[in-house]
């Protein structure tokens, strides 16, 4: 019954806060200060450090693949709303994205850790949610590397370092499989695009850039020194790619996507048919399902090395 009394009154301070646009500074202070003291004392139940986390909110999708793939789904008490793999989080409670976490909701939720990934939209939330006490690991993923040391972060926040070791052994192990597979397999031009409408491609300095490389593919895009590179068609058609995987989201995301591409022929990829439509988000996801991403990108690159 106390629990529920203070996460009512966690809850009116917050809606106070976010509403109330003529509030004084004196008064925003004390909402600040008696939110922290109600997350110091009133909320018992929260473990700052906890060696083993029993209550887990996750911001981003990737975090949320990693923790079960670390056996701690169980622990997970909310994830943000992009979150959709394991088909298990689909009964978890939403508390936002990870680049507008909801402070309401996740405070409710009386969490022990939060974990998300870096991003501009997030970061006061980040900030308030550390002043009031609470455990905020934040992890990286940009890159390969970048990817394993957000498994091994995560591994230890959540107390299962050795769980953490052996999910990145097998992450290499099936990612060292593939490239034994394309061995000595020629380069082919590769553009990746994510978007149609404007044109943006995956550039360099992303995990996808490397997984392209891995599986013996040049990113066309790569040389613009720009992650997310907008293009227009005109530059696409001069560098002639022969493998064209085209993973674009939202409302361009259909079955007839690919129609996009087959408006300009003279495209080898279009010409020589190796044009590939991808609509499973695990390929712009930097977690545990790494190996099969590279496993996909492998196969449109050089699907001879896998019949």
């Amino acid at each position: 019954m106390r629990e529920r009394k203070s996460d009512s009154m966690i809850r009116r301070f917050c809606v106070c806060g976010r509403h109330a646009s003529g509030i004084t500074h004196h008064a925003f202070r004390f909402t600040f200060y008696a939110l922290q003291l109600l997350a110091a004392a009133s909320l018992q139940p929260i473990r700052v450090h906890a060696v083993e986390p029993q209550r887990i909110i996750s911001l981003a999708p990737s975090v949320t693949e990693t923790l079960f793939a670390l056996g701690a789904g169980d622990a997970v008490v909310g994830v943000s709303t992009y979150c959709d793999y394991p088909p298990e989080v689909a009964k978890i409670q939403r508390v936002g994205s990870f680049l507008t976490p909801n402070v309401e909701e996740i405070v409710a939720l009386r969490p022990d850790l939060i974990i998300g990934v870096p991003s501009p939209g997030n970061q006061d939330p980040v900030k308030t949610l550390q002043s009031l006490g609470l455990k905020v690991v934040i992890v990286e993923g940009d890159t390969v590397r970048q990817m394993r040391e957000s498994i091994d972060t995560i591994a230890q926040a959540i107390g299962r370092p050795a769980a953490g070791r052996h999910l990145i052994e097998q992450i290499d192990a099936r990612m060292d499989a593939i490239q034994e597979r394309l061995r000595d397999a020629p380069q082919r031009r590769v553009l990746m695009a994510v978007g149609q409408k404007p044109l943006v491609a995956v550039g360099s300095g992303m995990f996808q850039d490397e997984l392209i490389r891995m599986a013996h593919g040049i990113n066309v895009a790569g040389g613009t020194g720009l992650a997310w590179p907008h293009l227009n068609i005109e530059v696409v058609i001069a560098w002639a790619p022969e493998v064209i995987i085209d993973a674009t989201m939202g409302t361009e995301e259909n079955a007839h996507a690919l129609d996009f591409w087959r408006q300009f022929p003279s495209l080898p990829a279009v010409r020589e048919q190796r044009l590939y439509g991808y609509r499973s988000y695990q390929l712009l996801r930097p977690g545990p399902r790494m190996p099969d991403a590279l496993d996909t990108i492998a196969r449109t690159i050089h699907p001879e090395r896998f019949q």
